[in-house]
């Protein structure tokens, strides 16, 4: 048996964490910027608000093509942890600049159009990155809380997306009074204030992609963990499509990640239906006259990105203190659902104060959920590589938003705010009826605790 002090931490981990939050933002970014100010977007590229819809669910279509080929590529070790973030970094930065390079002409759509499909790219694989970063490069006392940080950026990047395009595009009471018509000194003054926000984001992307490209590394010399080091043995064997097929038989007959990966869709991307219709809601109940729809949204969305913070901030602490992931993950989910309905209650109600206080606790257990469901995931699956199941987690979640940004539209034409807002709540009562069938067992605590004995019918089960 090798002591703990064979395995080494690496300081050059956090400033690796720091990078990593940065495209996360990015992400945040990508998918807020554009919903809260779809009127302008509509009037801008004389487009319908359906169309403007796909500026946000085109950034989900990647999952549903390249999942797969991605998958292969992981077991093949072709696409390590270095090539997976030198990826995101790229597609990020690429997709940036033709979103900037859309704003120089209202004839454009089609390119902000490509460049959000190349910033879901970077989502996509982005999101499969922190829970394989952090076992790869921590201890397993710090893997919630490397966990958090990682995913931070992107509640930090939906609160600036909601917030701050509807600053910089200029409007007024009376610019929605009139049939929510933009003026041409609006629509002009809109388009150049957005062009200098993604042309300074597209500057950032650049310079962190290429320190990204001189520095990161796949995985540390020496690992963190046992657990890591058994995986790392264990992953000498031959990488054969046999080899694939065998490995992913196991990963789709444990029944655990197949329903974590539906819950983690299903709960997490509700949240996309009151992205792209919250200002819409507004409107449509006349919750305020004395206030924007577009700005009144942006406020509310934001309390949902506060409290999202600070729940994955607390779910990193909860995760290393607490490995009662089932538990856990379950009470959290009641939570959501409560605030969803909390949510409802306050849009029929008009009541500003009730939407912005239950959006708050909705994005806190949101944010407490998720660090659970994808340590659960994780835990669930060991001793397979961590970035090939994080990876169908994301394709998982990914075609699930597509799906319900789209429904979520439909729904909406038929049925207004109250249609909406039910679905969400269903879609999060089914989420939760799905967690209560996950198994409680922590595979990789098992190895950490019995040292004594590698060979143990946990990894033998799974050769």
């Amino acid at each position: 048996m090798q002591s703990q002090d064979n395995f080494q931490w690496y300081k050059r981990r956090w400033a690796f964490l720091v990078g990593l939050t940065i495209f996360q933002f990015f992400s945040g970014i990508s998918f807020s910027s554009y919903a809260q100010i779809s009127n302008f977007y509509v009037r801008f590229f004389n487009a319908s608000h359906e169309q403007v819809d796909w500026i946000t669910n085109t950034r989900n279509i990647n999952a549903l093509f390249i999942t797969l080929p991605l998958a292969w590529l992981i077991f093949k070790g072709k696409v390590g942890l270095r090539n997976m973030i030198l990826t995101v970094a790229g597609s990020s930065t690429i997709g940036l600049l033709l979103v900037t390079l859309s704003l120089v002409d209202r004839s454009l759509f089609a390119l902000i159009v490509m460049g959000q499909i190349l910033c879901g790219l970077a989502e996509t694989v982005g999101i499969a990155v922190p829970a394989a970063f952090a076992v790869l490069w921590f201890p397993e006392s710090q893997v919630g809380t490397a966990i958090a940080p990682n995913i931070l950026g992107i509640p930090i990047g939906d609160g600036t997306g909601y917030v701050l395009p509807a600053y910089l595009v200029p409007s007024t009471n009376q610019t929605w009074t009139n049939s929510k018509n933009f003026s041409p000194s609006e629509l002009v003054s809109g388009q150049r204030q957005l062009r200098y926000l993604y042309g300074s984001l597209l500057g950032i992307s650049a310079v962190s992609t290429i320190l990204f490209a001189i520095f990161i590394t796949d995985k540390p010399p020496t690992p963190p963990t046992l657990a890591q080091d058994i995986k790392n043995e264990r992953q000498q064997s031959t990488k054969t499509l046999k080899a694939f097929v065998k490995e992913h038989k196991i990963l789709f007959t444990n029944w655990s990640y197949v329903i974590t990966c539906i819950a983690i869709g299903l709960v997490l991307q509700m949240v996309l239906l009151e992205n792209l219709m919250m200002s819409e809601m507004i409107a449509d109940v006349n919750i305020a006259d004395d206030i924007t729809s577009d700005r009144l949204s942006g406020y509310v969305m934001i309390t949902f990105s506060l409290g999202n913070i600070i729940g994955l901030i607390l779910g990193g602490k909860v995760v290393d203190r607490c490995k009662k992931y089932k538990v856990l993950a379950i009470s959290e989910i009641i939570a959501v659902f409560l605030s969803t309905v909390a949510i409802a209650v306050s849009v029929i109600s008009k009541s500003t104060i009730g939407i912005c206080i239950s959006n708050g606790s909705f994005g806190i257990f949101v944010g407490l959920v998720s660090v659970v469901l994808l340590e659960t995931a994780t835990q669930s699956t060991y001793p397979i590589d961590e970035t090939l199941v994080s990876i169908w987690i994301t394709g998982s979640r990914t075609g699930i938003a597509l799906l319900l940004g789209v429904l979520g539209r439909s729904i909406f034409n038929a049925w207004g705010s109250l249609g909406v807002l039910v679905f969400q709540c269903v879609g999060v009562l089914l989420g939760l009826v799905l967690c209560c069938s996950v198994s409680p067992k922590n595979r990789r605590l098992e190895v950490e605790t019995n040292q004594t004995n590698i060979q143990t019918p946990l990894l033998d089960s799974n050769k």
